[in-house]
């Protein structure tokens, strides 16, 4: 299977990891990351020189894997828009819920499957990525669940290269679930500069997860998706059973002075209680405090 991956990051690189020995598996770049990246990426100490394409060097790409940050989305899209033909599968890793229909906006919603990642915990900087574990969980199906030829192929792919997956009954459900994990533990691990160590056994740091999670309950439901407490908790379990120093990638860009999905966690939640006209005092509250914190540590 002919893969294209776009985004040599904490995410990317730990697929990428997986797939190049089964697949002809290459990064999409720009000219300048393909001079940067031309010696190889480390990953947990070790150099792997991978396959890169720029966009004069596109190919038909089977599988299409997005994993950049959404504000980097629509320049992604461009890059990688001449590595799409007829049947190309395009597959987001991004966090957040509005992402596929961004692209199927500007690829068509019939080569989009919907999917995320999780229980990944992975530190990233310059060439090199620590991966803390192994690989994290690609959750992925199509958005009305049926389990399609490209969706088993997919599967098939996985399971070649030791990708762990899951195929759930309800994309849409999960990829709130994860949402709401992003919007709460990122957010709050970000403002605090709180690694994974941390977080766990926190009973204040989990308290204000809880209120979070509130909102973004209240804010599912009017867009069709619930949320349910046993949904908060078991997000609560998965996170604090990450008892090492991994950073959620908020921390990182924040350490790292980059721009962060502050807009697409807590904020989306902001505008989703606008147009439903429920009030979202806390994700208000998180996303200014965040963008302060920012401001607080570029005049340092």
């Amino acid at each position: 299977m002919v893969v294209r991956i776009v985004g040599a990051g904490a995410v990317g690189t730990v697929v990428a990891r997986k797939l190049y020995s089964v697949s002809d598996c290459a990064f999409i770049v720009d000219e300048e990351r393909k001079e940067r990246y031309k010696d190889g990426l480390v990953i947990n100490g070790e150099r792997i020189v991978f396959d890169l394409r720029t966009p004069s060097e596109a190919d038909e790409a089977d599988l299409l894997i997005f994993a950049v940050k959404n504000f980097q989305l629509d320049d992604a899209m461009d890059e990688a828009a001449p590595f799409v033909a007829e049947n190309t599968v395009i597959m987001s890793l991004l966090n957040g819920i509005e992402a596929e229909e961004h692209l199927a906006g500007r690829f068509g919603k019939e080569k989009v499957v919907y999917s995320f990642i999780t229980d990944l915990s992975s530190n990233h900087s310059g060439l090199e990525t620590n991966c803390f574990s192994d690989g994290g969980n690609i959750v992925f199906g199509e958005k009305d669940n049926s389990k399609s030829e490209r969706v088993l192929r997919i599967k098939e792919l996985f399971d070649s290269c030791g990708q762990k997956y899951t195929i759930p009954d309800d994309i849409l459900h999960e990829k709130w679930w994860k949402f709401m994990l992003n919007t709460a533990f990122n957010t709050l691990s970000a403002i605090l500069e709180a690694d994974y160590a941390a977080i766990s056994g926190n009973r204040d740091f989990i308290r204000a997860v809880r209120l979070v999670a509130r909102e973004v309950q209240r804010v599912g439901e009017h867009e069709g998706v619930t949320l349910t407490g046993d949904d908060v908790e078991e997000m609560i379990a998965r996170v604090s059973a990450l008892r090492d120093h991994g950073k959620t990638s908020m921390l990182q860009d924040v350490l790292a002075g980059r721009g962060t999905e502050n807009r697409y966690f807590a904020g989306a939640v902001s505008r989703l209680g606008k147009k439903h006209s429920i009030p979202t005092p806390i994700s208000d509250f998180i996303a200014i405090l965040l963008e302060a914190k920012r401001y607080v540590r570029a005049c340092e």
